[in-house]
């Protein structure tokens, strides 16, 4: 019997779906931030938002909430058009 070894690893190409060019400064920017609705994402979401506070002016936070982490998130044009920088997170 013969074994093969699998790479679950995907492969991403980045000439198709480059990065997102990050901003110079965080200061006077809308921060977006998406909790995924799992154990302490909100916890970890607060955290990064007063941190990124007491470092940076930032300008606005705008929060997200998925109402269940198993469904996608229903995310406004509005947030992708307002936010600067995102943190999505995720819990347990």
């Amino acid at each position: 019997m013969a074994l093969s070894l699998l790479n679950p690893r995907a492969t991403f190409r980045y000439d198709e779906h480059p990065i997102a060019p990050r901003p110079s400064s965080l200061n006077g920017i809308v921060l977006g931030l998406i909790d995924s609705s799992k154990d302490n994402a909100d916890v970890f979401l607060d955290t990064i938002e007063k941190e990124l506070r007491i470092r940076y002016d930032i300008e606005r936070v705008y929060h997200i909430k998925k109402p269940l982490s198993s469904e996608p998130a229903d995310i406004p044009k509005e947030f992708f058009n307002t936010c600067h920088a995102v943190v999505n997170a995720f819990g347990d």
